[in-house]
């Protein structure tokens, strides 16, 4: 019997999933096939064969989904979509009933919106229709509720999109492709953990792929199934997405964090590994990342300033041109002061983008109590405020360290004596 590699797998699962992709694309709705170009806009050449787009002014729902979909292409008309949609708006409940429940068609028609110039705000009442039909037939359990999600933050911005995605191997398939290609919605939406991509190749791989016919899950598939090839990729030669990861992936390193109650050895202390300064956390951090990146790392090397002004950035990877800041949070009042600092320093970081084009802020949060609920909020802060901030990652202290106030020296006298020397 022939042992298959996970490679032969995953080669064998993609030309499955791009069988199904083009035996789907004769018999698929508007709405599928505006979908699978928008999420596989890299693989144009598999949807060659797909016809072309409908009428705006006979195709209905499907077609005014697909065109929202092809928004910000040279296809995509403005003002066709509108007049469609104004369309479509004045069949009262027999739109509404069948567009309701339709995840993926709310997702294009929202997505055309979403793209609209609405330079005299004549759009709010088109929105507040679409948000309505969105918000009143959502099914969280289905692998496409995602999609809805998405539109309605599209919409009005509200946040949907920080809770979990449910659901199995489509579900997350669908939220891996949907931050790929909406990435501005998911901005301040915590990222797929290290775990969650494990879990998604491995369901991916022995999973059956979607049949012909299948058009929608086929192209999610086969564009999450890209992606991943991508970061394994990326694990091999580190690019920006991995050291990125890697940053995350620091919270769950905590688990195994030393701290004895009792020394092991006679004279010699318990092990403390103790993060109490920056200068602490940078240590940890250089440990973590030198092996990955090698001689492209450098640390606290100094600015060109202006004035009295010289900043000092803590670590840097040259390959990537990416600067990467570390805090420390101790009180609630410090979100704030992270912001202050971070805008205050940005101008002398980048004033050759020659060198240093992007920054990654990493915080460590030494609150004696947590504040979960800031993090998205300086996340969104810190990324809105200047587009090379790229991500923001934010870490909770291991459960093991004591709050800082009961941070007492070790002493000798807190020995047993029948402790042997080894």
């Amino acid at each position: 019997m022939v042992s298959l590699s996970a490679w032969d797998l995953l080669a064998a699962k993609r030309a499955a999933l791009e069988a199904a992709v083009t035996g789907s694309l004769e018999l698929a709705s508007e709405t599928s096939l505006g979908f699978a170009q928008a999420v596989l806009a890299g693989r144009a050449e598999l949807l060659n064969s797909a016809r072309a787009a409908g009428d705006l002014d006979y195709g209905g729902i499907p077609a005014l989904a697909r065109a929202g979909f092809l928004a910000g292409s040279a296809d995509f008309d403005p003002a066709g979509f509108i007049r469609a949609l104004d369309r479509l708006r004045g069949r009262g409940k027999a739109g509404r009933g069948q567009l309701g429940p339709d995840d993926l068609a709310i997702l294009g028609i929202a997505a055309g919106l979403a793209a609209v110039d609405d330079k005299d705000g004549s759009d709010a009442e088109r929105r507040r229709w679409l948000l309505d039909l969105a918000n009143e037939n959502a099914e969280p359990n289905s692998w496409s509720n995602r999609a809805r999600q998405l539109a309605a933050d599209l919409l009005d911005g509200a946040g949907r999109l920080r809770a979990d995605p449910q659901g199995q191997a489509d579900a997350m398939a669908l939220d891996t492709v949907l931050r790929q290609r909406w990435p501005r919605a998911f901005a301040t939406v915590p990222p797929i953990t290290v775990e969650q991509r494990r879990e998604l190749m491995a369901a991916l791989l022995s999973t059956a792929a979607p049949a012909p016919g299948e058009l929608e899950r086929a192209a999610i598939w086969l564009s999450a199934a890209g992606q991943l090839v991508q970061r394994i990729s990326a694990e091999l030669v580190p690019d920006y997405s991995s050291l990125v990861t890697t940053l995350e992936a620091t919270q769950s390193a905590f688990r195994r964090w030393v701290w004895d109650t009792q020394p092991n050895r006679r004279f010699i202390g318990p092990a403390r590994w103790l993060i109490d300064t920056e200068a602490h956390l940078q240590a940890f951090l250089w440990a973590i990342l030198e092996p990955r990146f090698g001689d492209d790392l450098v640390d606290e090397q100094y600015l060109p300033g202006f004035g009295q002004k010289q900043a000092r950035f803590d670590f840097a990877v040259r390959a990537l041109k990416t600067i990467v800041e570390v805090k420390i949070v101790r009180s609630l009042r410090d979100f704030a002061k992270i912001e202050e600092e971070v805008a205050g320093d940005l101008g002398l970081y980048f004033s050759d983008p020659r060198n240093w084009d992007r920054m990654i802020v990493y915080v460590y949060d030494d609150c004696d109590v947590h504040h979960s609920e800031r993090y998205d909020t300086l996340r969104a802060a810190l990324v809105q405020r200047d587009r090379r901030i790229g991500a923001v990652v934010v870490v909770q202290r291991p459960g093991m360290i004591p709050p800082r106030g009961q941070r007492a020296p070790w002493t000798p006298a807190d020995s047993t004596a029948s402790v042997e020397d080894t």
